[in-house]
């Protein structure tokens, strides 16, 4: 057999590298095969390379056709390979033959790339709520099962951190990823963008990575290029309105788009007039200024307006320089835009002395009125307060007390004995000094000039007292003692004192109060009240002056009027929190219930994010509103609760010196509650099926309407026509709570709108619009049982003004005697009672409740005579000692 003279060379098909490009750290490895095994291939004959690790395949005796080695992990930018092809020395090799290959270079048709530089972020522009980063290099696309997440960005717009959505997106083709943010950014705004590589090594997944596997590097504060455009022009606030004060009219202006208005200066009034609708003239306008970051336009007036001065403005585009935004869009032209004058008042209150309002005095009484602006300051003016009154009597004068209505502005000053109808008197006022010192003012304190000897004129009493109702010397009540303070020329009788059921006394607690005694001295009149008020407590007092000749008169015999609800100032400091009752829940509408004494403080309520909702549905529900009336507070949700769904309630109660919090009027704050229950009243489902009536009843309910005997299913009122046919007409089925099992039931009931006996008046106009069933509030009378809660309503009218009849259909065995009402004092009355021209009836196994409210009347829940009545109401149950009898006094909240 003849010697083998083939010569090695190498296999590029058997040939392989993986991989071939290779990032920072990491390490290839090549595989090298050759036409004929071959023995000592080393790192030396591997032209180029540090490798390591090399060895054979397949050895015999030390010859191998195939070979492996591994290029080790780099980190040194100098050393970038870049498309370098992997060649072998086989001059230095031989095979079994001992044959040499020939090339000192032996290609293996593979090529190497080392790729020692991280990508980096090379542009970032913003469009709306588009963000879009471009990088130095060609980025690898994330895993499917571990995405690039919004984690490692952050972005800031004009310094504040912007909110970025879920789903970022990596575009290889452009070397591009894109956010997209919560709110989208304005033209003008200053956008910044930070990337942060979470691991200090290279990461596989969740991370931007070039194509070699390499990290993108850390970017802080990158500057993005706004792009977003402008396309709307300014508009001007007018809620709040546009303010005066003194010579200075100041306009805001809002812009979707942009963050600035034009820098450039109006001339002149820049097409601005300013009028006075108080004096009837035009106020010209100087100059205008415009603030562009705050986007709003000044305008220096020629002269200030006066405090309380009725101000409008109007606007028409000059031809140049208009108000406009950045972008060149122009604002638009308005007329007669009102102004809030928030002038202060710097015109003290001036003494009349002439028109026969000068100073007058009747018995000892000595009285002085002002004119101002706005009213007098009801502060104590402390024992004679600097006034001093001259006589020509023997018998000098002092002055004991001074007394101030604000509202009348008048200064009414006892003298130290009755002054005689023709005594000649003049008086003097000069201001008390020192840092307590109380002097005459306004509202605003601006004090009133001393004078000196102004006549006064001395007239004979024929004036009733009369009640103080401002100030300090207003009504108030400390523990059981209510005191009333008078005015008049005389002193009030003593002798012929009003008796205690002449007085009725109304509370927010509901706990009723009675006057127990009456007690006269001077000028004030005490009530002794049978238990003492709480601190927080709300009282509103009655007077029903008597047909006896006790009542409240002074010694000239005239009679003080009678007055109903006044307002009583509690000197009792409450410091007991409002305390929670329940919870309720309608679609959207969750309202808390508390008790309290007084009522919660609606203009501080907690906010949104101190509650939570948790259902038993997958979907979350979250609080977007909150409002307080009384001592209800209402949550407004982010979507419609269903009916059965169950629903739990968490309130974290603020810190004590947060002023956002539940709270009473004291500034109490409610307790924190923990996981609580809330009873889910939302109606049912029923299948969408188009009504045709529009009374705000679903069909599906209205069709299962129970009568009266006789008919049909869907018939609610008996009338023989179908209830979803009638506007007027409306039936929903409502939840009954049994009050002694604690069970509840579904039962339906019918509103009858225009009634005439149940049915429909003929040719009527009215229509139900709503009808659903509500929770009853917390401040319902103990004695009144409401099984079906209450039936809320409302109705649209034919005639503005005008009285509507009613009835409603509920079943008997609600025990139900009358629907029940607060009016506007807060009294629940019986509507179907006889003094308030209703009745009950019973149809068939049907009771029908009888009812007429005024639009715009005190059972009118808007208070406005607008064509629409709207009537929270309760079917209910009264002991029937309570019911139906002609009033003739209100004690603890009902009508005997």
């Amino acid at each position: 057999m003849p010697d083998n003279t083939t010569i090695p060379t190498i296999d590029v098909s058997g040939c392989s590298i993986e991989p071939a490009t290779v990032g920072i750290g990491q390490t290839a490895t090549v595989t090298i095969k050759f036409t004929t095994p071959v023995k000592e291939l080393t790192p030396a004959k591997i032209i180029h390379f540090p490798v390591i690790n090399v060895s054979a395949i397949h050895p015999t005796d030390g010859y191998s056709d195939t070979w492996q080695f591994t290029i080790p992990g780099q980190t040194d930018n100098s050393l970038k390979i870049d498309q370098s092809a992997i060649k072998v020395n086989l001059r230095d090799m031989v095979d079994q033959s001992n044959n040499h290959g020939e090339s000192s270079e032996a290609l293996t048709g593979l090529t190497y790339t080392m790729d020692l530089l991280r990508p980096t972020i090379s542009s970032a522009t913003v469009n709306g709520n588009k963000l879009e980063l471009t990088w130095s290099e060609t980025l690898k696309l994330p895993d499917d099962k571990n995405p690039l997440t919004k984690t490692p960005f952050t972005v800031f717009v004009d310094g504040k951190e912007q909110g970025i959505a879920d789903g970022v997106v990596v575009d290889p083709t452009k070397n591009t990823v894109t956010l997209t943010l919560n709110t989208p950014v304005l033209q003008q705004q200053v956008v910044k963008v930070n990337y942060t590589d979470p691991k200090a090594s290279d990461d596989k997944t969740g991370v931007i990575q070039d194509l070699a596997g390499n990290d993108a590097d850390t970017a802080l504060e990158k500057s993005v290029t706004n792009n977003t455009p402008d396309i709307k022009a300014p508009v001007l606030i007018t809620s709040p309105k546009p303010t005066v004060n003194g010579n200075t009219l100041v306009l805001h202006y809002s812009d979707e788009d942009s963050v600035r208005l034009h820098e450039d200066t109006p001339t002149g009034s820049g097409g601005f007039t300013v009028s006075s609708d108080t004096k009837k003239e035009s106020i010209p306008v100087n100059s205008v200024t415009v603030n562009a970051a705050d986007k709003t336009v000044t305008l220096t007036l020629s002269r200030p307006a006066d405090y309380l001065e009725t101000v409008t403005v109007s606007y028409t585009a000059p031809g140049d320089h208009m108000v406009r935004d950045a972008a060149d869009h122009g604002a638009a032209n308005f007329t007669s835009q009102s102004v809030d004058n928030i002038t202060k008042d710097t015109t003290p209150p001036t003494l009349i002395t002439g028109d026969g309002h000068g100073p007058t005095a009747t018995g000892d009484q000595l009285t002085l009125s002002y004119e101002d602006q706005s009213h007098l300051n009801g502060i104590d003016l402390r024992d004679g307060a600097g006034f001093t009154v001259a006589t020509k009597d023997p018998t000098a004068i002092t002055v004991s007390k001074a007394v101030v209505n604000p509202a009348d502005k008048t200064v009414t000053l006892t003298l130290s004995r009755t002054v005689a109808d023709t005594e000649t008197l003049t008086v003097s006022y000069t201001k008390p000094t020192g840092n307590d010192a109380a002097v005459v003012q306004d509202v605003a304190t601006n004090p009133a000039a001393n004078f000196t000897d102004k006549p006064v004129t001395v007239e004979k009493d024929t004036s009733p007292p009369s009640l103080i109702t401002e100030g300090v010397y207003a009504p108030t009540v400390n523990g059981k003692q209510l005191v009333l303070t008078y005015t008049d020329a005389n002193l009030l009788d003593g002798q012929h004192i009003a008796p205690a059921s002449a007085f009725a006394v109304d509370s927010s607690a509901n706990d009723a109060i009675t006057v127990s005694k009456v007690t006269v001295t001077g000028r004030t009149v005490t009530l002794e009240l049978d238990r003492e008020v709480a601190g927080g407590e709300v009282l509103g007092l009655s007077y029903n002056q008597p047909a006896t000749d006790d009542r409240i008169q002074d010694t000239g015999s005239h009679d003080a009027p009678g007055f109903a609800n006044q307002a009583v100032t509690n000197k009792i400091t409450d410091t007991t929190p409002p305390v929670f009752e329940s919870a309720t829940v309608n679609g959207s509408t969750l309202t808390l219930s508390y008790t309290d004494a007084g009522y919660l403080n609606a203009e501080r309520p907690a906010p949104a994010s101190a509650f939570g909702v948790s259902s038993n549905d997958p979907a979350d529900v979250h609080v977007s509103k909150v409002s307080i009336m009384d001592r209800t507070v209402t949550l407004t949700l982010d979507r419609e609760v269903a009916s059965g769904e169950v629903v739990k309630l968490t309130y974290t109660a603020p810190a004590d010196t947060d002023p956002l919090a539940i709270q009473d009027a004291s500034s109490n704050h409610a307790i924190s509650l923990a996981s609580t229950d809330v009873k889910n009243f939302t109606p049912a489902p029923h299948p969408n099926v188009p009504g045709t009536d529009s009374d705000g009843a679903p069909v599906s309910q209205e069709d299962q309407a129970v009568g009266p005997t006789g008919a049909v299913t869907g018939d609610g009122n008996g009338d023989g026509i179908a209830d979803s046919l009638q506007a007027a007409v409306g039936s929903i089925s409502v939840t009954t709570t049994n009050a002694e099992t604690s069970s509840d039931s579904s039962t339906s009931l019918t509103l009858v709108a225009d009634s005439q006996d149940g049915d429909v008046s003929a040719n009527s106009k009215a229509s139900i619009t709503s009808l659903e069933q509500k929770a009853t509030p917390p401040d319902l009378p103990q004695a009144l049982e409401t099984p079906i809660e209450l039936t809320s309503f409302q109705a649209t009218l034919e005639t503005t003004g005008s009285s509507e009849s009613f009835s409603l259909f509920v079943d008997p065995t609600t025990q139900s005697n009358g629907y029940w009402m607060q009016d506007s004092t807060g009294t629940w009355v019986n509507l179907t009672s006889e003094p308030y021209g209703g009745k009950m009836v019973a149809e068939g196994e049907r009771l029908r409740l009888d009812f007429s409210i005024t639009d715009g009347g005190q059972f009118d829940a808007d208070g406005k005579a607008d064509g629409v009545i709207t009537a929270p109401g309760a079917a209910g149950h009264m002991p029937l000692s309570i019911v139906g009898q002609a009033p003739d006094l209100a004690q603890d909240g009902f009508w005997f």
